[in-house]
């Protein structure tokens, strides 16, 4: 009896599941937060081996959106992860045409309202009639509005094997979705990378209005999605130009494949596109200039032209960096090494006016040579599409682990711990703090080394309008920047006046040169914090043991002794120089700490700077780097004095630090967007109005040398 009883009840059940569509044509729906998720079937029941169609279904809460297959600037795809019975298979997503979704100063590409996801699902063609399919899925998705939350669900609908019978309700609803998906067409498209925006061409075209038109590649990393698409109209086509991703770094496919989008009779029209890389297609004659398209506009733009670039012409910029090679003469890093060029050059001040001259030339010299290959440099790693700065080597521990052991050198050099014979007096410290030609130049290589932590007034804004122009712009800026910091040195060779007032050489001359000392091991320890933010704790370790090991190698090659001594001397120096260059960055977090006392610190990012704008907050920026001198300073003369505390924290106002101590694209990328190069940079953002939107108020550069009544006026619009 009770086998009879189970038999009959599961007759009972598939009868049941055969005469109730619903529960055979679609699965429970599940409700994951934010979101609705169901899974639907164009067919209550199949034959074997045929192919049907079902979707997932997605209600979302109103404003909440969720991303296509290449998410834009952030965000992650929906995903299915389907569980079939055997024999049975699925095809790729149908993915609805995407809108352009602002966030703050991104764009994504997703969908709001009630998108459908139809996915061809090939049934087995051993299924027998009758046979009751289970058709299962877990799906993903990221679902934002002005947070994301990462949903999921598992899913699974019913399906019977036998005559095919459609389901009325979704099979019109996944036919609608599909109708309005982007379909294959006959444009003809072709795309190009000049400097550093990518040009699109399209021909063949269909009827509709393209004048806003918006191309969404596939694939992350071809257009930057928040940078304007700028349309242009022709006689045969149109072009779509927009800025280039890292994407053509790298090895390039014959096609990039993407979704062009139009209006056609008043609806959005989408139509699929492989556009040859390398090829421009013949669009005839313009008849339109560029126009932003929606979605995408300059006020959403996050790489919006820069806003403090406008005014800035070729002879403004190479005038502001003349001025501030002048200025970087007198900023704290450069102190030391210029103290030594001036202690040289009163050595020779009352001797013979050509010698004077002479070093002057090649001090000059060495500044200009030193400025040319940090430009080379600098050009070499943009055209590579690199993201860098001014100050950019201070970024590689390599580099601060050498230049601290250098300066540590030069300051022992100074005390007098050591002196080379005469083969060697024109290497290393020995070079920058004696007199004689090779001594000259090198104290102008190694005072723009030092110097690059620095950024001097009206110095900022031309570096950033140089590393935004041509090959030719940035060396007529940079050369400007080194004739302006190496002028006053030039100078003194040909006023016998000014000379003529230095002291006479003297004993002075000894205690001055060993006090000299100090600044240059202060900036040594110096180094070693930065690197210390670096590379850790590991690194710290191995500079010190190089200065252990170069002090070492000076001891033994000024005892009297053999070859083995020197032999010693010299392993230890190569030694002392090898161990800076196994430096890596620590995967540890480095740079500036979020946490002073007296106010909270938040790491900064677009996304941080619209969130609190839109609570209501007026928003300070601080964009630093450990290694940056002038950073360090307004950090300890106004940032972290008492009453500026007590200002950022009675006047509500937001404190972001974007630390720049190591290399990052973004940082880099928002720098450049503001016309800038390199830290510090000071940014003030008022709160957001209703119905304003993140940039439509440009925000409030403050000057590289920050004063407490500047920031106050620029936090409380006094």
């Amino acid at each position: 009896m009770i086998k009879l009883y189970k038999a009959l009840l599961g007759l009972l059940t598939t009868a049941l599941l055969f005469l109730s569509p619903a529960h055979a044509a679609e699965s429970e729906p599940k409700d994951t937060g934010k979101v609705v998720a169901q899974l639907v079937s164009s067919h209550h029941s199949a034959p074997a081996g045929s192919t049907i169609k079902v979707a997932l279904r997605t209600v979302l809460d109103d404003k909440w959106h969720t991303y296509w297959r290449n998410p834009g600037d952030s965000g992650e795809p929906v995903q299915i992860d389907w569980r079939l019975p055997e024999g049975t298979s699925a095809g790729d997503i149908t993915w609805p045409l995407p809108d352009a979704i602002p966030t703050g100063p991104l764009i994504n590409y997703g969908f709001e309202g009630v998108p459908f996801f139809p996915v061809d699902i090939t049934l087995p063609a051993n299924a027998k009639a009758g046979e009751m399919l289970i058709i299962e899925a877990g799906v993903y998705y990221l679902v934002c509005y002005d947070v994301c939350i990462p949903e999921s669900a598992d899913l699974s609908l019913q399906l019977m094997i036998g005559e095919a019978e459609l389901n009325e309700r979704w099979d019109s609803a996944i036919n609608r979705a599909l109708s309005g998906a982007p379909k294959s067409g006959t444009i003809d498209a072709g795309v190009m990378k000049v400097g550093e925006t990518v040009i699109y061409s399209f021909t063949n075209l269909p009827e509709g209005d393209f004048s806003e038109a918006l191309f969404f590649p596939n694939d992350m990393g071809v257009i930057k999605p928040s940078e304007a698409q700028t349309v242009t109209l022709a006689e045969n086509g149109l072009k779509i130009s927009v800025g280039a991703e890292y994407g053509w770094n790298n090895a390039l496919p014959e096609r990039f494949e993407g979704v062009l989008r139009f209006m056609q009779d008043g609806a959005p029209m989408g139509v699929i596109v492989e556009a040859a890389v390398g090829e421009s297609m013949p669009i005839g004659t313009l008849i339109g200039g560029g126009v932003a398209a929606q979605g995408s506009q300059a006020s959403q733009s996050g790489t919006a032209p820069p806003s403090s670039l406008g005014g800035i012409t070729l002879w403004g910029a190479i005038i502001g960096a003349f001025l501030g090679g002048l200025v970087l003469n007198l900023m704290p890093c450069v102190f030391p090494i210029i103290s030594m060029k001036a202690l040289s050059l009163t050595k020779s001040a009352h001797g013979e006016r050509a010698s004077v001259r002479r070093e002057a030339h090649l001090y000059t010299l060495g500044v200009i040579a030193t400025f040319m290959l940090l430009t080379l440099v600098l050009l070499a790693l943009r055209a590579a599409g690199a993201e860098i700065g001014w100050g950019f080597q201070l970024q590689s521990p390599i580099v601060v682990g050498l230049l601290a052991v250098l300066l540590f050198a030069i300051g022992l050099n100074l005390l007098g711990l050591f002196e080379f014979g005469a083969s060697l007096q024109n290497t290393g410290s020995r070079l920058a703090s004696k007199g004689g030609n090779s001594g000259a130049f090198f104290t102008g290589a190694l005072a723009v080394v030092v110097a690059t932590p620095c950024t001097a007034p009206f110095m900022a804004g031309a570096i950033g309008y140089a590393m935004a122009q041509s090959a030719p712009v940035m060396i007529a800026v940079f050369m400007a920047l080194a004739i302006g910091f190496s002028l006053p040195f030039l100078m003194l060779g040909y006023l016998p006046g000014l000379l003529a007032k230095l002291p006479k050489p003297g004993p002075w001359m000894v205690r001055f040169k060993e006090l000299l000392a100090f600044p240059m091991l202060a900036a040594a320890v110096w180094l070693v914090w930065v690197l210390s933010l670096q590379a850790g704790a590991d690194g710290v370790l191995k500079v010190l043991l190089a200065m252990l090991l170069l002090s070492f190698a000076i001891w033994c090659w000024k005892r009297a002794g053999g070859g083995l001594v020197k032999g010693l001397s010299a392993i230890s120096l190569l030694a002392a120089l090898m161990l800076p260059l196994t430096l890596s960055v620590s995967t540890a977090p480095a740079g500036v700490s979020l946490s002073a006392q007296g106010y909270d610190k938040l790491e900064w990012s677009p996304a941080m700077v619209a969130e609190r704008r839109a609570a209501g907050q007026t928003v300070f920026v601080d964009f630093t780097a450990a290694w940056c001198v002038t950073c360090k300073v307004n950090e300890r003369l106004v940032l972290e004095k008492e009453s500026t505390r007590a200002l950022f924290k009675e006047a509500n106002i937001a404190f972001l630090v974007a630390d720049w101590t190591n290399k990052n694209d973004e940082i880099a990328r928002e720098l450049a967007s503001h016309g800038r190069s390199g830290v510090p940079l000071y940014l003030v953002y008022p709160p957001l109005k209703a119905g304003e939107g993140h940039n439509d108020v440009k925000p409030i550069i403050l000057p590289q040398v920050l004063t407490e009544s500047v920031l106050r006026a620029a936090l409380l619009g006094e």
